[in-house]
């Protein structure tokens, strides 16, 4: 009686455990079928040596899928909102706005909270609960950013293309902090990964003393709540050190960098501030432009830009998306390469483990 007992016991045991990886198994066998048809339509796309960089950028638009979660107010609805809404915010895949108000003519989410600087904390908090409820699933990254922010989309994307969603990491302008891997400028944008929203919200939101509301600002709270649950902070500066995401208007550091701002004590990486001449080929003679230098601190993938005016949004759409120079031919550029699994953990490790450079 006893033996039966303990077979029926190992019996439903091993049927339980059979159930779980048999779920498992055909939600892998889903995840597979969909990766591998975005990797045919990628194998399609990428073995074609004349694909152009539109072409690119069109597929990657679906490839890497970017939900945008802007702060805004009443007051900016029809000006700074309304701006993002018709320029850089409809190159999102998903764009939502985090206002106090409805407004018929924008994606607004209400969020029942006085507009002042103390709220911006819950108001956020608010965004990331209500994307992470309806649309974690749906989207690879999740981009936070203000109304004064302006994101080169395209930029963005072609930035996180070689990273995993799914690991633990989020993006944008480092800045120092008294917790050690710092925080991410509010005002020029930060991008979590899928994982990322995951912890925030199932392990830091949810729990008062990993994630508190303690009057600090928006910004300083997230990075801190994202350290505590194991997300690393991402490194966004190009080869040469040159700065991707910029919490200040591009004539702040064009066609120099303001020494003796508040900047200069908050950078986790000290940007370049050197200023070199600017060489181009021309008609296959290289010129050297002794009179022309730039400001050295950025990069010419640059991704973000803060604190910008009403008027500059179309300017900067001019300029980037209308304007064509005669005679500046630059060669295309291929896609990088998808990280693996072992590169990326590596890349995190190697990311957590950097301390600042900047001692103001």
């Amino acid at each position: 009686m006893i033996l039966v007992m303990v077979r029926n016991i190992i019996f439903l045991v091993l049927g339980i455990m059979l159930g779980i990886r048999l779920t498992d198994f055909i939600g892998y066998l889903k995840l597979w079928r969909n990766n591998d048809l975005r990797a045919s339509e990628r194998a399609a796309l990428l073995k074609y040596p004349v694909a152009s960089e539109e072409h690119l950028a069109t597929w990657l638009r679906r490839e890497v899928r970017i939900l945008c979660l802007v702060l805004t107010m009443p007051s900016s609805h029809a000006t700074k909102a309304a701006l993002v809404n018709r320029t850089w915010g409809a190159r999102c895949n998903k764009l939502i706005f985090m206002s106090s108000q409805k407004d018929p003519s924008l994606n607004i989410l209400q969020i029942n909270k006085s507009e002042s600087r103390k709220n911006l904390y819950a108001k956020v908090r608010t965004g990331m609960a209500y994307v992470h409820e309806h649309y974690l699933n749906e989207y690879d990254w999740f981009l936070k950013a203000d109304d004064d922010t302006y994101i080169v989309m395209e930029n963005l994307r072609l930035f996180l293309y070689p990273y995993d969603p799914e690991s633990s990491v989020y993006f944008g302008c480092r800045f120092k902090a008294y917790f050690s891997q710092g925080y991410m400028s509010g005002g020029g944008g930060y991008v979590l990964s899928r994982d990322a929203l995951r912890r925030l919200n199932l392990f830091a939101l949810n729990s008062t003393s990993i994630c508190k509301l303690n009057g600090e600002p928006e910004d300083v709270q997230i990075g801190h709540c994202l350290q505590d649950v194991g997300v690393v902070a991402g490194d966004t500066r190009d080869f040469q050190g040159h700065h991707r995401f910029l919490p200040v208007n591009p004539f702040t550091v064009f066609p120099t960098i303001l020494t003796n701002s508040w900047l200069e004590g908050y950078f986790f990486h000290k940007p370049n501030v050197g200023l070199h001449a600017y060489t181009h080929n021309y008609n296959a003679h290289k010129v050297m432009f002794c009179s022309f230098k730039r400001s050295d601190c950025c990069a010419a993938s640059a991704i973000s830009f803060h604190y910008v005016k009403d008027f500059e949004f179309e300017l900067f759409e001019f300029f980037l998306y209308y304007l064509r120079v005669f005679g500046l031919h630059r060669t295309p550029r291929a896609l990088p390469s998808r990280l693996g699994f072992h590169q990326m953990n590596e890349r995190l490790q190697y990311w957590s483990q950097q301390v600042t450079d900047n001692k103001n």
